[in-house]
C-alpha cells in the first residue's frame, strides 16, 4: 500500500483513540486504500460527548475502539489531543469528510449505499447527491425506520457498495455498524449522524466561520434550543480532561 493510503496509528485519547489524519485529502487515501484492498473497516466521529459516555460505558467504548479510523470530529476532541499529547491535531469532521468522500466516489466510480434518516431526507440526500454528482453510482438506500437489520444487510450485499454510510445518530449507529460488520460485505462503513439533513437541506450546515472556529456546537445549539442537555456534557467532558491531565494520563 502506498504510504500515503496507510492509515496512521491512532492517539490513545482518555478512553477512546483518535487518527491523525494530516487532512481531508490524507483522510480520504486511507479510505481509498481500504477500498482497493477489501479490508473491512469503520468509521466513527469523536467528539466530548463520545468520549464522556465511552469513560462511563465500557461496552461503548470497545465498540468504538473497535473502528479502524476514529475521525476527531469535535473542537473538544482536538482540545484533547492538545492537553494530553501538547500537539496539534486537524479537525475531520464527519460531515465534511462525507461531502470528500462522495466527491471522490463520483470520481472512482465507487458504489455507495446511503442508510438512515428519515424517509424525507435520506429522499432528498440522494436527489440532492445525484444533482451535485450526476455519475455518482447510489447503488441502494434506505431509511433509518426499519426492523429487520437481517434484510437490510442483504439489500447492502446484493447492491455490492462500496462505501455504506450510516445515519441512524450516536450511539445507535455505532451499535449498528459493530454489531453488523463482519456480515457486510461492504469494504467500508462510516456512521453520518445528521448528515442526510444537511444534504437534504432540511438542516442548514453551520456557516463556515462556525466549522473554521470549532463552533458548529453552538451554531446548532442557537438553531435548536432543545439540543441544550446534550451541551451539558460539555462542562462534564472539560472536567474529565482536567482530571485526565492531572493525573498526568492519556488513556
Amino acid at each position: 500500500m502506498d504510504a500515503d493510503k496507510k492509515i496512521p496509528e491512532p492517539l490513545p485519547l482518555m478512553s477512546l483513540k483518535v487518527t491523525p489524519f494530516l487532512s481531508y485529502r490524507h483522510a480520504c487515501a486511507c479510505v481509498e486504500g481500504l477500498i482497493e484492498a477489501g479490508r473491512k473497516a469503520y468509521s466513527v466521529a469523536i467528539n466530548p460527548e463520545k468520549i464522556y459516555q465511552a469513560e462511563h460505558d465500557r461496552e461503548l467504548a470497545d465498540l468504538i475502539n473497535g473502528a479502524r479510523i476514529c475521525i476527531c470530529d469535535g473542537i473538544g476532541a482536538a482540545l484533547a489531543v492538545r492537553v494530553l499529547h501538547g500537539r496539534a491535531l486537524t479537525r475531520i469532521t464527519g460531515v465534511a469528510l462525507f461531502f470528500e468522500l462522495v466527491k471522490k466516489a463520483a470520481e472512482k466510480g465507487w458504489k455507495i449505499y446511503l442508510l438512515g434518516a428519515s424517509p424525507e431526507s435520506n429522499q432528498g440526500a440522494y436527489e440532492a447527491l445525484l444533482a451535485k454528482h450526476p455519475g455518482l453510482k447510489i447503488v441502494g438506500r434506505h431509511d433509518g425506520y426499519f426492523e429487520d437489520s437481517g434484510k437490510i444487510v442483504e439489500d447492502v450485499n446484493r447492491s455490492r457498495a462500496d462505501i455504506l454510510f450510516v445515519a441512524l445518530g450516536s450511539p445507535k449507529q455505532e451499535q449498528w455498524i459493530a454489531g453488523h460488520r463482519e456480515v457486510i460485505d461492504a469494504p467500508f462503513c462510516m456512521g453520518v449522524g445528521g448528515t442526510f439533513d444537511v444534504v437534504s437541506g432540511r438542516v442548514k450546515w453551520a456557516p463556515a466561520v462556525c466549522r473554521k472556529t470549532g463552533t458548529e456546537w453552538l451554531y446548532r445549539l442557537v438553531s435548536e434550543p432543545k439540543r441544550w442537555r446534550r451541551q451539558l456534557a460539555l462542562p462534564k467532558f472539560l472536567w474529565l480532561l482536567l482530571r485526565y491531565k492531572l493525573a498526568g494520563k492519556k488513556k
